[in-house]
């Protein structure tokens, strides 16, 4: 009987520590102070911490590139294949003052330069070339994106193009960015590029081509191991970040923060607040 008593308290103990460790898991964080209108922090597990308007329709800008990038991976079987950055691609996203990773007409590249060209430095020169080496054009790559999207579950999002230049129809919500960035960070070559600094190739030329979030992060001790960021005047500033604190990684989504001219920025801030909180 005393055997039985012992278990059955046993039990209950090991229950309770169960309970109590799972709920201070599920806790909720308080993040008031948040620049962002739409943010997400995710833990490991993929647990809701923190949500804020997580399913309102945004415009995605720049965060488009993770889709674009892990589709790429996924559709080329050698990274170390060539092709070449067209004139027109060049003359096309120059015109419509997207970002450049800095590749030139002519220039032939490697599928990798292409990938580190479009999630370090968010080069619309590197996606557009993506698109026509896998796909033969954009318009045949942004319906690979779509199904992908679909696939992911991502309902509230559609794709226009590779680059995430404002258009209308090219919308998502930042619970639909975090379903593709925990799918994305599954992928170990993605995964190696996202929280890459800097990359060095010659195409002739040296080009470095350095991780435009880790350029704007106070101090060289920062939290923020890995991530993409992204900016439109309609979609504000974006960033979609790994947070690292005590050997626990946790995903943090923001859009809509104000591009006010202070260091760090809001959206990089925000992530700090969100460290902070954890």
């Amino acid at each position: 009987m005393k055997k039985w008593m012992l278990f059955g308290c046993i039990c209950i103990m090991v229950f309770l520590f169960y309970f109590t460790s799972k709920t201070y898991e599920f806790t909720h964080l308080e993040l008031p102070s948040l620049h962002s209108q739409n943010a997400l922090l995710l833990n490991e597990q993929g647990d809701v911490l923190y949500e804020k308007n997580a399913d309102a329709i945004i415009y995605p800008a720049s965060l488009t590139k993770i889709m674009t990038a892990i589709v790429a991976i996924e559709m080329t079987d050698n990274l170390q294949t060539q092709t070449i950055v067209e004139p027109q691609t060049i003359a096309n996203y120059t015109a419509q003052n997207a970002s450049m990773a800095g590749f030139q007409a002519g220039d032939f590249v490697t599928m990798e330069d292409l990938l580190y060209g479009t999630l370090l430095a968010s080069g619309a020169d590197a996606t557009g070339t993506l698109a026509d080496a896998v796909a033969g054009s954009e318009d045949k790559f942004v319906t690979l994106m779509n199904n992908k999207a679909q696939e992911l579950g991502m309902h509230d999002t559609h794709f226009v193009n590779t680059s995430g230049l404002h258009d209308e129809a090219h919308v998502s919500s930042v619970r639909d960015i975090s379903k593709l960035l925990q799918y994305a960070l599954e992928n170990p070559i993605f995964y190696q590029i996202f929280t890459s600094k800097s990359y060095t190739t010659y195409v002739p030329n040296q080009l470095i081509i350095t991780n435009s979030l880790f350029t704007k992060l106070p101090g060289l001790d920062s939290p923020i191991i890995g991530g993409k960021t992204g900016y439109t005047p309609e979609a504000g500033l974006c960033l979609a970040s790994i947070i690292e604190k005590e050997g626990k990684s946790f995903l943090f989504i923001t859009t809509n923060a104000p591009s006010y001219l202070w260091n760090p920025p809001p959206h990089i801030e925000d992530a700090l607040t969100a460290f902070e909180a954890l």
